[in-house]
């Protein structure tokens, strides 16, 4: 498995990037770098960011998760049919939390009961959960929240000097990135996760279960798509079946951009969290240049495959030194 100073190398390099992608869309678009600008768009990267987090404990145990964007529609339904049925905040919002975590938990069962791959089960559930985020719905948005929920989304939690302010969301994800990155390097949990996606049968000698680690990381994973939808449904002040479709191409490419092995074995979380940055602000950049949404999808989709590679080979040269 890398070391951590490995990983410092990587991560160096990530922010050398960042630098160099902020400068060169400087130069073209005037105030690209605006600090209002950048708060601003801050928030359109929180919730990629925060399933990116249990994502990466996902990816470098050897699993997938394909089936997060249509996860946190379906929390994000459960949650407007409880609201339009009257039922107080606090219960609308744990029902998001609490069907983003039993989604989570039932990819995890099917893969340990039905011994597929991850990849077919979470394909399938993308497919059943959205259905079901349509079908809750009968394909309608829900609106009229009341302000102090919408506040969430429009209104900073942080106001500095120069008239910009830290959005409610963004500190969320920060403490969410301290605490993924403590369980993922410090606990246990991380440990496993990383033993399973190294070698499984080595891993189960040494008395790790794969199912509880399982149910613990997709869990989470489900956990962090009802938050999610939360801070989703605040933002834009409506719930709708349709949103965070693709969400799943991004997280998958923040987590491999941030140095996680798409085979498995190795991750980072301060990783995870400088490909977000590096993801967000190219995608900013491509907006405001005018960039369709398919054509960035296809340039992220190219990146994805050639951080892939470089990261197999990365490990590989490591491994043989």
């Amino acid at each position: 498995m890398k070391t951590r100073a490995e990983f410092f190398q990587r991560e160096a390099v990530l922010a050398l990037v960042i630098i160099a992608i902020g400068a060169a869309f400087s130069l073209s678009v005037p105030g690209f770098l605006d600090p209002l600008s950048l708060a601003d768009r801050s928030r359109h990267w929180v919730e990629t960011g925060l399933v990116a987090i249990p994502m990466t404990f996902i990816i470098a145990s050897g699993g997938i998760d394909l089936s997060v964007g249509s996860l946190l529609a379906l929390a994000m339904m459960v949650s407007g049919r409880l609201h339009a049925a009257g039922w107080p905040l606090p219960v609308v919002m744990a029902g998001s939390l609490l069907t983003g975590w039993a989604g989570g938990l039932f990819n995890a069962a099917m893969i340990r009961a039905l011994r597929l791959p991850p990849l077919v089960v979470t394909l399938a559930t993308l497919a059943l959960f959205r259905g079901l985020a349509y079908g809750l719905s009968g394909a309608q948005p829900v609106g009229a929240w009341p302000d102090v929920f919408t506040d969430w989304g429009s209104i900073g939690a942080w106001r500095i000097s120069g008239g910009w302010e830290i959005p409610w969301g963004v500190l969320i994800l920060l403490g969410a990135v301290a605490a993924g990155t403590a369980l993922f390097h410090r606990h246990a949990l991380g440990r496993r996760a990383r033993q399973l996606g190294e070698n499984p049968t080595a891993a189960r000698y040494a008395g790790i279960s794969a199912m509880r680690t399982e149910l613990a990381i997709y869990g989470l994973a489900g956990l962090a798509c009802g938050l999610g939808a939360i801070l989703w449904t605040a933002r834009f002040a409506t719930a709708h079946p349709g949103a965070a479709l693709g969400l799943e191409l991004d997280v998958i490419a923040v987590v491999v951009i941030g140095g996680t092995r798409i085979t498995g074995g190795a991750g980072s979380v301060p990783g995870t969290f400088l490909g977000l940055l590096l993801l967000g602000l190219l995608r900013y950049g491509l907006d405001v240049t005018s960039v369709s949404q398919q054509d960035q999808n296809i340039l992220v989709g190219i990146l994805l495959v050639i951080v892939a590679i470089f990261n197999e080979r990365w490990a590989l040269q490591h491994r043989r030194a």
